[in-house]
């Protein structure tokens, strides 16, 4: 069954409606491999995994959910040694809501889904989507759009784990710096001191832990990604040569991240890695989050 939630408008950026559909799905268990070898906890304090992944369903698969989600499924598996209950959250985009689901399924996680537009090619509705096991999913919302390009947005989850943690999935224009400057704005300024986005009525600093997932369409040295690293990124600070190290885009360029940020301290990020997908001109970018 698909419940959907409509979001709330931001003020002073024109919104059509937003859908968030959250889907109960059974799941597969998986198989093992490196990188990581400790004992499987859902306590933050002994660090869990986050990823994100931008997996071209639409324009890539049409909205297909067959042999090739399982296949990318086995790999994210792979990186928990088969224990997916070691993902604290799985942030997804361009994806359509039957591959969603497919996805939770194969991984016995939690789906949440952000309808942004266009329609899938096989009629689903498309957007972003995060993973989770346990928790309790926040109002959505659309991205600031100045340049009236193709729509964007985000989804939240409100996390239960012992240092609660907000996790979050987003997708920024590709073909427009005037457009991600506006929505990086949003996710670093707004969502976060209150100003504007307030889901259930409190920043997303009242919860705890705020990490952000997503295909941002930008290098780290691109002047709007600037403010996002303020918080702390999985592969290292914007002024080092670690943001080269795990490109997650087919021609070499990092524009997949993973971010946290929390005024009473933040977490921190070990274990980053990418796994390359041939199913997607994106990589699965991951990592593991203390707090």
């Amino acid at each position: 069954m698909i419940t959907r939630l409509k979001g709330r408008p931001r003020m002073g950026v024109a919104l059509l409606g937003v859908t968030a559909a959250l889907l109960a799905l059974g799941a597969v268990p998986g198989s093992a491999a490196e990188p990581d070898r400790a004992p499987s906890s859902r306590a933050a304090g002994s660090g869990m995994f986050v990823g994100t992944f931008n997996i071209y369903g639409n324009v890539g698969h049409h909205g297909d959910d067959g042999q090739w989600i399982k296949d990318e499924a086995d790999a994210i598996k792979d990186v928990v040694l088969g224990d997916t209950s070691r993902y604290l959250f799985i942030a997804l985009q361009e994806t359509c809501t039957n591959q969603v689901a497919q996805f939770a399924s194969e991984l016995d996680m939690k789906p949440a889904f952000v309808a942004t537009g266009p329609t899938c090619a096989n009629g689903q509705p498309y957007g972003n989507a995060i993973l989770y096991h346990d928790g309790r999913v926040l109002p959505s919302d659309l991205l600031p759009n100045p340049d009236g390009r193709e729509t964007r947005g985000i989804i939240c989850v409100l996390i239960d784990t012992p240092a609660t943690t907000v996790g979050c999935s987003t997708h920024l224009t590709d073909d427009s710096a005037t457009n991600r400057a506006a929505q990086v704005k949003f996710i670093n300024s707004d969502m976060n001191d209150g100003s504007d986005y307030r889901p259930e009525g409190h920043p997303l600093f009242a919860y705890g832990s705020v990490i952000i997932g997503g295909d941002f369409n930008a290098t780290p040295w691109a002047e709007e990604m600037k403010t996002m690293y303020a918080g702390i990124e999985a592969n290292g600070p914007r002024d080092t040569q670690f943001p080269h190290t795990y490109p997650t885009y087919d021609d070499g360029r990092k524009i997949d991240y993973l971010f946290t940020w929390d005024m009473r301290g933040p977490g921190t990020w070990s274990a980053t890695g990418v796994q390359a997908s041939p199913n997607s001109d994106h990589h699965f970018y991951y990592s593991k989050f203390t707090r």
